[in-house]
């Protein structure tokens, strides 16, 4: 199952641009073209905004340069441009942490200057990736192409495809000496996982590879911002610690698979129908649970420990073999930091998780799931260019997901049936779909998937029912 994303139906903006051999990258089809804007935002802060073009990296240079800051923020809203320069500021990312802020777009050549953040400090020396999005914003990749203009019709194939393969060894090369460096402080991981490359490489121009869900996060080394409270930390329903901790097994064991091929049995998993749970305990804001020959490859019985801290998204886990319960003093064979949003299952759309599963956030607690699915629906209708408001459905049809226009009008028709077992439920509805520029919608039979997090009910997924 492709769990995909509504923010993919927003207009595509841009694609990467190249001058080499005559040739030029496209940009966006029809869209003029304005120059990046660089700006100071604050002291060791500044913002770029709009297409990316030669001797932007210059004037960002600049900017770091009169701050003279040991870490310097940047702030970054594009839809993409030149990979040349690109590249040039990607090199020069060292200690810059990368924002992307709720509702903003980083796409093709800014995405690769948001994956190049790095910073380095402390005793002993340690460099890691320091780059962060909030759950709304969108990160989008796709391949580079070359798309000659009427001046350079004549220009051999051979050289168009050597200056293709070119750009794809520069990207590649480019983060393979910022890997190296890294690495070198003893980060185990690389700045752009390969599952991540792979995508990148193999999404048509026209199309954008989005980082949507909890385990692409996870995986490809992505920090999450937004609100956190300061004065409560995430108050996990034993369902969900339950999942935090088959997270951090599977990751440790299996690990998520982002390729076309492989382990993606996790996609199916729903809180409260995790395997092999033989108990639970809290001892004051720690909870465990403990696992009996849990099957990842290999069979893991122990326990499960998480630990939450009032403002701080991430959660503490540590793992302890064997069926003695853990006291304080019991050294734990590992440990991990995970976010919050890996207590919901893998493949969780971040955009519709709330703190600890309570509080502000794109959940809806309305009083019937017939109820909930309408407003989904009511959500997604608009008219314009305005996005969808309701963000956190999972997956689409692919006549929907081929709509580069968007949904421009969307209404549930009819409630076909309703199901509940435990914590989950589900809606087989019948909706009406329309992209924009077409004249009538479409009629789909589809079934929408429910969890109860303990503040309501919350949609998790949205599949053909056909």
């Amino acid at each position: 199952m492709t769990c995909l994303h509504p923010r993919l139906l927003r207009p595509l903006l841009s694609a990467f641009t190249l001058a080499t051999l005559g040739l030029v990258v496209s940009l966006t089809p029809g869209s003029p073209a304005s120059a990046a804007e660089i700006t100071r935002r604050g002291s060791c802060e500044a913002s770029l905004t709009g297409q990316i073009d030669p001797g932007d990296g210059d004037r960002l240079q600049a900017i770091r340069d009169s701050d003279s800051c040991r870490y310097f923020e940047l702030y970054l809203s594009s839809p993409g441009g030149s990979v040349k320069e690109a590249l040039s500021i990607a090199d020069s990312l060292m200690n810059v942490i990368t924002f992307i802020e709720a509702d903003q777009q980083c796409l093709s050549a800014c995405a690769l200057i948001f994956m190049a953040a790095r910073t380095c400090g402390g005793a002993p020396y340690y460099c890691a990736p320091t780059r962060n999005m909030h759950p709304t914003a969108t990160l989008g990749f796709h391949a580079p192409f070359l798309k000659p203009g009427q001046a350079e019709q004549l220009v051999p194939l051979d050289l168009s495809f050597k200056a293709a393969l070119g750009i794809f060894a520069d990207i590649q090369n480019t983060f393979s000496r910022i890997s190296a460096s890294v690495a070198s402080t003893g980060y185990s991981g690389s700045m752009i996982h390969a599952d991540l490359f792979a995508k990148m490489f193999s999404t048509p121009p026209e199309e954008f590879y989005t980082i949507v869900t909890n385990d692409q996060f996870h995986t490809f080394g992505i920090g999450l911002t937004g609100d956190v409270p300061e004065d409560r930390a995430p108050d996990l329903t034993r369902g969900q610690a339950e999942m935090l901790c088959y997270n951090v097994l599977y990751d440790t064991y299996r690990g998520w698979n982002h390729s076309e091929y492989g382990f993606e049995d996790y996609g199916t998993m729903t809180l409260g129908d995790v395997p092999s749970v033989a108990d639970y305990r809290r001892r004051g804001n720690e909870q465990f649970v403990r696992f009996d020959g849990l099957n990842l490859g290999i069979g893991w019985s122990g326990w499960c420990q998480v630990q939450g801290f009032e403002g701080n998204p991430m959660l503490d886990v540590a793992l302890y073999r064997g069926d003695a319960f853990p006291s304080q003093d019991t050294p734990a064979e590992e440990r991990d930091r995970l976010h919050y949003s890996m207590a919901y299952p893998a493949q969780t759309p971040v955009a519709g998780l709330s703190w600890g599963g309570s509080g502000s956030g794109a959940s809806v607690s309305l009083p019937e799931l017939t109820g909930l699915a309408r407003e989904y629906f009511r959500r997604l209708d608009r008219t314009g260019n305005g996005a969808p408001s309701a963000l956190w459905i999972a997956e689409k049809r692919a006549a929907i997901d081929s709509a580069a226009s968007g949904i421009c009008a969307a209404e549930a028709l009819d409630i076909l049936n309703q199901s509940r077992s435990g914590r989950s439920a589900s809606v087989v509805l019948r909706a009406s779909v329309t992209a924009c520029g077409a004249s009538s919608g479409e009629s789909y039979r589809l079934r929408m998937e429910f969890t109860d997090t303990g503040s309501g009910w919350q949609i998790m997924a949205l599949s053909s029912a056909e």
